[in-house]
């Protein structure tokens, strides 16, 4: 099996997604949405400028909800905090905040979900005290339309 890769080997498609001018910023209320090209919301955080005791006790947690796609192809995406769609951040830099992947399987459909861990990410990109934070989901490997259906931060013990 041969196709066209960009400099990481990802498929070209994916690849041409990431490095376009093509960036998408759309609202909360615009869910859900397609990730067809790089994408950054804006989320609301409940709580803010935390104690060291609260961070310990509850981890703060990027939710991304209703991930629905066909399962016969592998799916992969990027997630980044406080990041410049522009020049977005290699996973050793402190805006990654992590990758979804998923390998095909025999099901028609799946609807899934991913959390990630944001306590330390945020400290250490300086926005523990923001009323909010702006994430950028980049697709790497998505052949198949991927439908993402609420994004949102949690907290658990």
């Amino acid at each position: 099996m041969s196709q066209a890769t960009g400099d990481l080997g990802e498929p070209a498609a994916a690849y041409a997604a990431e490095t376009s001018s093509d960036n998408k910023v759309v609202e909360l209320t615009q869910f859900p949405i397609t990730l067809d090209s790089v994408i950054s919301v804006v989320v609301p955080r409940p709580k803010k400028s935390r104690t060291k005791k609260e961070k310990e006790e509850e981890e703060e947690v990027l939710a991304i909800q209703g991930i629905e796609f066909l399962a016969d192809e592998a799916v992969k995406f990027d997630v980044h905090v406080n990041d410049d769609e522009d020049s977005l951040s290699r996973p050793d830099e402190s805006e990654f905040a992590g990758s979804f992947v998923y390998l095909p399987h025999k099901r028609k459909r799946v609807t899934t979900s991913l959390r990630l861990g944001i306590t330390d990410l945020l400290d250490d990109v300086g926005a523990d005290g923001d009323d909010s934070i702006k994430v950028t989901l980049v697709p790497k490997y998505v052949k198949r339309p991927v439908t993402i259906r609420h994004i949102k931060i949690e907290f658990l013990k």
